[in-house]
């Protein structure tokens, strides 16, 4: 069998699959069973085929230890079945290649720590077939031009084109704004995959595209974006949740973001008991050439125990809330240590919650109790400081002793980089701290 029929049949493969399961999976006995078999087999491989697992010994999988993108970046070598190093790796990357019938991709390195990845083009085709089946069912009765715009390029988007099933054209940000847009538009696609910054920014120039279905990825998708881009389309907005480490979620036909618990076993650490906030911690099952097991993201989740209308039972989530890194460390008003911990969702809604005309903005921490809100130009004097007096009262609330600044400023989205409308600037602080 030649490379190429069988790259095409892992795409075929896992399409049927996931499609399947999509209808097998309506109660969590059905998941957690089959969870549980690949479980097991990851566990074998991992322990007979990479040394950080294999010098464990014959451990159960509950013994292998939480790992974090630090752990996998210092010994690289440790995590692949080539034993290829990460000096070796960001070499290959720098000279365009990669070891014969593997492929190497990195983050983009928005925590500043940036990640590499090692997939076989098996595990490529097997991505894609996920993906596909989740976000565009009717993938065999037609073929669609997919827009996929992100700040970097990845063998993992060639592997639809080489599955001749659809038309994809990647978008590099870096090329600015105003490039994307006009490909995008001259493209036609009936799909476009993109940071809501980009959709957004596009809506708001009447960039000329009539897409049957948009999808938001790579940052956090917050209200008012989501209501300009669905009203200037005219369609309804998914989200596709993904990362470096792999499918972690989309959304289904009800907007519902549900996560890819058919390829992924899903571990949650609480992030504060008052904010019913979790982390993630990952184990991939598609993944054999770098074990991915029992991996911490940094991402913040605010998880739903209502049954969606799709019927599915696997995870919903009710909001992709930001990253743990951009929960703000706070003094206390009394001075005295520990820190407490504010999610950004309190903030984005001390903000959003003021008033409607509100639609961008940026939350700063630059001190131990040193805030800056930074408002656009064009939100009147009366609101601007009626947010800044909310801001001040949650966080006073919450015991706090900040010291909220305001600021007025054109609010511009950076496109080679990723949005972040809340930032924690002030290092001290662990962003694991528990309220």
């Amino acid at each position: 069998m030649g490379p190429g029929v069988a790259a095409s049949l892992s795409f075929a493969t896992t399409y049927v699959r996931t499609r399947l399961q999509g209808a097998i999976f309506t109660d969590r006995i059905s998941i957690e069973r089959w969870q549980a078999r690949r479980i097991e087999a990851l566990r074998r491989h991992a322990i007979s085929n990479t040394w950080f697992y294999g010098q464990l010994g014959d451990v159960p999988f509950s013994d292998f230890p939480i790992v974090s993108k630090s752990d996998v970046m210092s010994a690289f070598e440790a995590f692949n079945v080539l034993g290829l190093t990460a000096a070796e790796a960001w070499r290959l990357l720098e000279s365009s290649a990669a070891p014969k019938g593997y492929d190497l991709g990195c983050s983009t390195g928005t925590s500043g720590n940036r990640g590499l990845y090692l997939v076989s083009d098996r595990e490529r085709f097997m991505w894609l077939g996920a993906i596909v089946a989740k976000a565009l069912p009717d993938i065999l009765s037609r073929r669609h031009r997919v827009a996929v715009v992100l700040p970097r390029a990845s063998r993992l988007y060639d592997a639809a084109n080489e599955s001749r099933l659809i038309a994809l054209k990647f978008f590099d940000l870096g090329l600015g704004l105003q490039t994307v847009a006009k490909g995008v538009s001259d493209f036609d696609p009936t799909i476009v995959v993109s940071p809501p910054k980009v959709l957004r920014w596009m809506a708001e120039q009447n960039t000329l595209i009539k897409p049957e279905r948009l999808f938001s990825c790579a940052e956090v998708l917050d209200a008012p974006d989501r209501a300009i881009i669905e009203s200037a389309y005219g369609v309804q907005l998914g989200q596709i949740y993904m990362a470096t480490e792999g499918l972690l979620g989309v959304s289904c036909s009800h907007g519902t973001v549900h996560l890819a618990e058919d390829s992924a076993f899903f571990e949650y650490e609480n992030i504060g008991e008052k904010s019913r906030l979790v982390s993630p911690i990952v184990t991939d099952f598609s993944r054999r050439t770098q074990v991915l097991a029992r991996y911490r993201m940094n991402d913040l989740l605010r998880l739903t125990t209502h049954a969606c209308p799709c019927g599915s039972a696997l995870q919903a989530v009710a909001e992709i809330v930001g990253r743990c890194d951009d929960c703000f460390q706070l003094l206390p008003s009394h001075g005295i240590r520990p820190y407490i911990t504010v999610t950004p969702d309190v903030l984005r809604n001390a903000v959003l919650g003021t008033d409607r005309t509100i639609d961008d903005f940026r939350v700063h921490q630059t001190g131990a109790n040193t805030i800056d809100l930074v408002l656009p130009v064009s939100v009147p004097d009366e609101i601007a400081t009626k947010a800044q007096a909310s801001m001040l009262s949650v966080l006073t609330n919450l015991g706090t002793g900040s010291q909220v600044n305001l600021r007025r400023e054109p609010l511009r989205a950076e496109a080679a980089t990723k949005l972040r409308r809340i930032e924690r600037r002030w290092t001290e602080g662990g962003c694991n701290a528990k309220q």
